[in-house]
């Protein structure tokens, strides 16, 4: 009788335990990439963050009780996370750092609640695609940085509208798109233009050297 008892519970146990094993491997499998990246959230934070979510979806289908609050619970676990991964974005300058990390939280917390849910075949299917991005895609991101970027450019010139347009024209002239043109006067005779292009490192190059010797620029940072 007590053994057949006992039985019952560590059966109940397992059952239980396993979408939380499920959870914390998938979590391990993705935080093995972060890790390997050297990113703030890695290998343990992961497995923490999957298993967390894994228990408080069991957790919410046992407590939801014949009301059945269970999307309630899920939706707090969701708003949970998104206080996490906003804990991993980084600002330096005009650059964000951060955000695949972040976006990476946010997955581990939903295969979490899918393994609680013991929707397994969806669990395996999306952790396969997750590591697929992670690790094939990078280089393809690489690349396309590669052949275009975003340049911004502080150039100082005489208050004047010829001496802008002049400017202008030496974008122009190196085929650089003009996303963003912000003008401030720095003396009566002296105005600043914070241009924000689309280019290329070549672009970029030329445009430098030819900023470089034009007379009319006063002074440039890029």
């Amino acid at each position: 009788m007590v053994e057949s008892f006992l039985m019952e519970m560590l059966l109940e146990l397992w059952e239980q335990f396993l979408p939380v094993l499920v959870a914390a491997f998938v979590g391990g499998l993705i935080g093995i990439e972060r890790e390997y990246r050297d990113k703030s959230a890695g290998f343990r934070t992961m497995i923490l963050i999957a298993v967390g979510a894994a228990l408080f979806t069991i957790l919410a289908q046992e407590l939801g009780g014949k009301e059945k609050e269970t999307t309630r619970i899920l939706a707090a676990i969701v708003t949970g996370v998104g206080f996490l991964g906003a804990g991993v974005i980084l600002k330096n300058g005009a650059t964000i750092g951060g955000l695949t990390t972040a976006a990476a939280v946010w997955l581990v917390a939903s295969l979490g609640m899918a393994s609680g849910a013991e929707e397994y075949p969806l669990v395996a299917a999306v952790t396969l695609l997750s590591l697929t991005v992670l690790w094939l895609l990078p280089p393809i991101e690489r690349w396309l940085d590669s052949k275009y970027e975003f340049l911004e450019v502080m150039v100082t010139v005489k208050n004047t509208d010829a001496a802008e347009d002049n400017i202008l024209d030496i974008f122009d002239e190196c085929k650089i798109q003009i996303v963003h043109i912000h003008r401030s006067r720095v003396s009566s005779s002296e105005r600043t233009l914070y241009i924000k292009a689309k280019t290329t490192p070549a672009k970029r190059q030329a445009l430098s050297e030819i900023l470089v010797a034009e007379k009319g620029v006063v002074a440039f940072d890029a």
